[in-house]
């Protein structure tokens, strides 16, 4: 601490000749009469108390350390250009050691915590001076538009209050220890030591102060260090086997009552549907047998089989163009890419990059329907007309396996972040530690496997198999977390002065569902940078 100087303030009137001798801050204050005194009081000394002049009746002096200074001050000035503008005229104080209950918010009984001295500063329009010689705050600092134009001043000694150069630590959590959103008037922070806990929740930033939509804001002598990104996680995977297709519905023998075919099944995987098509209707009387409908989607096969009929160039059989075709199986889906992104700065702080998810597996196609048959030329004790067999159903196609979620970014580190506000930094140290690891991509999961399409009635036609479910795409790895000393969105921050410095080691990206940390699906690694301006 520096020496403390002492000088007296004697007033003297003598046939109307005014002398002043002024004394520093640090001599004793008026009296408590109201006319402040009398003539000649003199200025306390170590931590004795100076004794006021006579006059209007006599007063006590101010205690040692605490006069001086006050009104007639330039209010402009920081504690650090002018000694003068520590007093409780200026300031509300506040100290670890302070009591938020039993403190006024003076240097003598100052307040704990910087949500009382900020809200306390708001109301007053003052100043926070927050002392550095009895260990550091814990906790978060929120300036908004109800605390708009209050500015926060460290390096104070705790007993003296005496301004020096030891910082005043403050330690808060992840997403930002000193948080600046909506300020007009702006806002001065000078001579702190922020450091940032170390992001817990999966993909999560460290950020030492975030300034959002914000103007005026000035941040000088300042160390700032983030701690480490977290983690992200891996993206999600659908275990097991896509449900598999239904078979088909066997047609009915002939002369009974029914002309229809099979009845087509339907595989309840979803838009599009797989459907094994129903087989062909039964000849009546001297009619044809009917062809098997066709199955669904349509995926170029699955074709239903023809209806007998005599007149077919080349005849007609179930085994050359009556039977129902198979179904197509249903694509595999792409899989996802891996981000290579940065993340993205918000007005409230950062988010992380995922990567991109895989792509259903498409449905399998559903078998056609087999061809019906012509009536017999009697049915002894049936129907009358005659009814012939009809087709089998094709069955359905397996569903396609769901894919796999992209895994999520790793956190980023970053010092400050600006995002669309006016900040300047001056002789403000900025560090910035390791990203958070990227996570990998979720696996996609396998189609289910098609169906069996039925047979048709006596001297019918069979339907068709269903294709199988496509695989579903594996998700892509997670990008890994940035280390950025210095981060902005918008106007560019105006820096003099200080250094940056920020993680040697990037952060690994996630691999991709299968497991490679290599190609499309993999994400790239966390960007290192001092500065850095997010799009």
């Amino acid at each position: 601490m520096r020496p403390l100087v002492r000088i007296a303030v004697s007033v003297v009137i003598t046939s109307g000749l005014v002398t002043l001798a002024c004394g520093s801050k640090r001599g004793g204050g008026f009296g408590s009469n109201p006319n402040f005194g009398g003539g000649s009081g003199t200025g306390g000394s170590g931590n004795a108390s100076g004794s006021g002049g006579s006059g209007n009746g006599s007063g006590t002096g101010g205690q040692s350390n605490f006069g001086g200074g006050g009104p007639g001050c330039d209010g402009t000035k920081s504690p650090s250009e002018d000694p003068c503008v520590i007093h409780e005229s200026y300031a509300i104080f506040v100290s670890p050691n302070g009591d938020d209950l039993e403190g006024d918010g003076t240097r003598a009984k100052p307040y704990k915590t910087f949500d009382q001295a900020v809200s306390a500063a708001a109301t007053a329009k003052k100043r926070v001076y927050a002392c550095a010689t009895s260990g550091a705050f814990d906790g978060q600092i929120s300036l908004d538009s109800f605390s708009d134009g209050v500015s926060l001043y460290g390096g104070f000694d705790c007993m003296s209050w005496d301004y020096g150069t030891t910082k005043t630590m403050i330690t808060g959590p992840a997403d930002g220890v000193i948080k600046m959103q909506d300020l007009v008037t702006g806002s001065t922070i000078e001579d702190f030591d922020v450091t940032a806990k170390t992001a817990t929740s999966p993909g999560t930033a460290s950020i030492g102060i975030v300034v959002g939509s914000s103007k005026k804001v000035k941040l000088a002598r300042l160390k700032v260090t983030a701690g480490g990104g977290a983690p992200g996680i891996p993206g999600y995977t659908t275990t097991g086997i896509a449900a598999s297709g239904k078979n088909g519905n066997p047609g009915k023998n002939a002369c009974g009552n029914f002309a229809a075919g099979g009845p087509g099944t339907v595989s309840g995987c979803g838009f599009p549907e797989s459907k094994g098509a129903g087989g062909g209707s039964a000849g009546v009387g001297t009619g044809n047998g009917g062809p098997g409908a066709d199955g669904e989607p349509n995926l170029g096969g699955g074709l239903g089989g023809e209806g007998e009929d005599p007149t077919l160039p080349g005849g007609w059989s179930c085994g050359t163009v009556g039977n129902g075709k198979n179904g197509k199986p249903g694509a595999d889906g792409p899989n996802g890419a891996g981000s290579n992104s940065p993340g993205k700065l918000t007005v409230s702080g950062w988010t992380s990059s995922a990567g991109g998810f895989g792509t259903n597996g498409g449905n399998g196609q559903g078998g056609g329907g087999g061809g019906g048959v012509k009536a017999p030329s009697t049915c002894s004790g049936g129907p009358n007309p005659p009814v012939g067999a009809s087709g089998g159903g094709g069955g359905s196609g397996g569903c396609g396996g769901i894919a796999g979620e992209g895994g999520k970014g790793g956190g980023a580190s970053i010092a400050v972040s600006a995002y669309d506000s006016d900040v300047t930094l001056e002789d403000c140290a900025l560090i910035a530690t390791s990203g958070g690891n990227g996570g990998a991509g979720g696996v996609g999961q396998l189609g289910g496997s098609g169906s069996s399409g039925a047979l048709g009635g006596s001297g019918a036609c069979a339907g068709g198999a269903g294709g199988k479910g496509g695989n579903g795409g594996h998700g892509g790895g997670g990008a890994g977390g940035p280390s950025i000393a210095l981060a902005w969105k918008g106007t560019k921050p105006l820096r003099t002065d200080g250094s940056l410095k920020v993680s040697t080691v990037a952060a690994a990206g996630g691999a991709d569902g299968t497991g490679q940390t290599v190609g499309s699906g993999a994400g790239g690694l966390g960007l290192l940078a001092d500065e850095h301006e997010f799009q």
